[in-house]
């Protein structure tokens, strides 16, 4: 199994994501914007407006500096994880 772990900012949405995906699929993904934080999966990949990204890692216009380790991606993961906690989510 392939996995990649993306770090893609766009600016006209003003959201950064964090995608993780496995053999070319989307199956875990953070949305941040100045006001809000997203967690999206496999297993519930719908959260509020924000659906889990459904095209192929191919269909994303990357740069060499988008792509993030796995280590990184966890860090963020369970930052926001962590986060809910304190939020008692």
């Amino acid at each position: 199994m392939k996995e990649v772990f993306v770090k893609k900012y766009w600016e006209e949405e003003d959201v950064l994501f964090y995608l993780h995906f496995q053999d070319n699929k989307a199956v875990r993904q953070l949305e941040m914007t100045p006001t809000s934080k997203l967690k999206i999966t496999l297993n519930s990949p719908i959260n509020g407006e924000s659906i889990l990204y459904d095209q192929t890692l191919d269909e994303l216009d990357l740069q060499e500096s988008d792509f993030i380790t796995e280590e990184d991606f966890n860090k963020i993961w369970n930052e926001y994880i962590q986060y809910l906690i304190i939020l008692n989510y």
